[in-house]
């Protein structure tokens, strides 16, 4: 599998970019515990 740079990321329709994102929070949210905020964030 090749990496995917943000120049790739252009060559996407909206939706599929829509779900790039959608599937990169995902991610994110599944480690929430480990993302430390500061006060203003």
């Amino acid at each position: 599998m090749r990496k995917l740079t943000a120049t790739d990321t252009l060559d996407l329709s909206v939706p599929e970019r829509i779900q790039l994102v959608e599937d990169i929070w995902d991610t994110i949210a599944v480690k929430a515990d480990s993302v430390e905020l500061t006060e203003e964030e």
